[in-house]
């Protein structure tokens, strides 16, 4: 007689034979809430059951919480952000991602079982939200609740499509506005004038850094006699504090031509830093040392914020008369500048370090207008020749009409 199978343990789930032929593993899992749960999971042999049985079993003694079919959309937007947001992406996106869930997934579609979100629901939902918010608001929340899907799907949970992408909330792009070379050349005048961070705003109009890459930068990270400036990191808030986090992306980890007319504003930056210091110590007043050399520091020696440099440049177009404009605005001038100059939209790519060429002709394409009037211009001159228009006439043979 052959031995009977030993019951297994209690806590190691079960395979049954279901009456369809196919088997069944039932284990319970931890839940993102700190609950448990029971999950299934199924095969068309024995083996290929059990083999997932033990897999949910190393996810449960590791810790990792497994998500089940029941599951709603808040208990999902936890797991996503704890899981899978915050350890892999940036501070900046794990925030916009957090205040998206919070301020309008959460009141909205928390409470909805993830598999049973349907299209004419969420669709719904996205008209309500432009109504209240706004179109582009509404945007941004269905890129969002597509990402998070988009990693449901990944999960072992019975997700097999992104309702989320067969929703559209038509709103129109606004990739802000952007500066001539004369209103540049006004402002980096005004700025040279009214404020000790010129060479600041010289790098951002120039090489059209991000200001956070601008906060960021050390002094390591330029060679003067050689003009290279390498962008390694960006000074970011975080639940941490701030701190230097690496950039968005890995295209944006580059070299950078170091134009002629900085090197002198940033050795006067430099002597400027050096001076700040000893008369700080020599006045008994707060100094703070920066073990990591930043570049721009206030005049008590702390990395400068990038709110900071905001508000300089605020005070300086007010003080200036020229309008409204951003840290955000000055790259979107570089590019355009770089566009009105013929340069190749791979080398504008290369200097604003975009991680697809398709984000720099979507943002700086109304930077071609001048040439589209240009092109539009020259073929009306052409078809206004009536001359020509006679001697084309004069040369088409006379058809018989019988």
């Amino acid at each position: 007689m052959p031995p009977q199978r030993k019951r297994n343990p209690n806590g190691s789930g079960t395979v049954t034979k279901r009456s369809d032929g196919r088997y069944q593993a039932a284990v319970y899992v931890p839940q993102p809430d700190g609950t448990v749960k029971r999950k299934y999971a199924y095969g068309k042999t024995f083996d290929e059951c059990d083999r997932k049985r033990r897999e949910l079993l190393d996810r449960a003694s590791g810790g990792i919480p497994t998500p089940t079919r029941d599951m709603t959309l808040g208990q999902w937007f936890d797991y996503w952000l704890a899981v899978i947001v915050e350890p892999n992406l940036s501070a900046g996106s794990y925030r916009t991602y957090s205040l998206a869930v919070k301020n309008h997934l959460r009141p909205r579609l928390g409470t909805k079982v993830m598999l049973k979100l349907g299209v004419k629901e969420l669709r719904g939902a996205m008209q309500r939200l432009a109504e209240d918010k706004g179109a582009k608001t509404a945007k941004h929340v269905l890129r969002v609740l597509s990402a998070a899907l988009t990693a449901a799907m990944v999960e072992d949970i019975g997700l097999t499509r992104n309702v989320a992408k067969l929703v559209h909330v038509r709103a129109p792009t606004d990739s802000g506005k952007s500066w001539d070379a004369v209103t540049v050349l006004r402002f980096l005048a005004a700025a040279r004038r009214l404020s000790e961070y010129y060479p600041a705003f010289l790098l951002l109009c120039l090489l059209g850094l991000r200001r956070a890459e601008l906060c960021g930068l050390r002094w390591e990270n330029i060679d003067l006699d050689n003009r290279i400036l390498w962008v390694e990191q960006q000074r970011q808030r975080t639940s941490a504090g701030v701190v230097d986090v690496a950039p968005k992306s890995e295209t944006s980890k580059a070299p950078l031509p170091l134009p002629a007319q900085c090197i002198a504003p940033l050795r006067w930056t430099q002597m400027r830093t050096a001076w700040m210091r000893e008369r700080a110590i020599s006045r008994g007043r707060p100094w703070f040392e920066d073990p990591d050399g930043h570049v721009f520091v206030t005049k008590t020696g702390r990395p400068l914020l990038a709110a900071s440099l905001y508000l300089i440049m605020q005070r300086v177009l007010r003080l200036s008369g020229l309008g409204k404009m951003n840290p955000k605005g000055l790259r979107k001038s570089c590019g355009t500048l770089l566009v009105h100059l013929r340069v190749h939209p791979r080398i504008i790519k290369a200097v604003l370090r975009h991680s697809r060429i398709s984000t720099t002709l979507d943002i700086y394409a109304e930077a071609l207008d001048p040439d589209v009037i240009e092109a539009v211009g020259q073929l009306d001159r052409l078809l206004r020749q009536p001359a020509r228009i006679r001697e084309l006439e004069a040369s088409q043979p006379d058809f018989d009409t019988d």
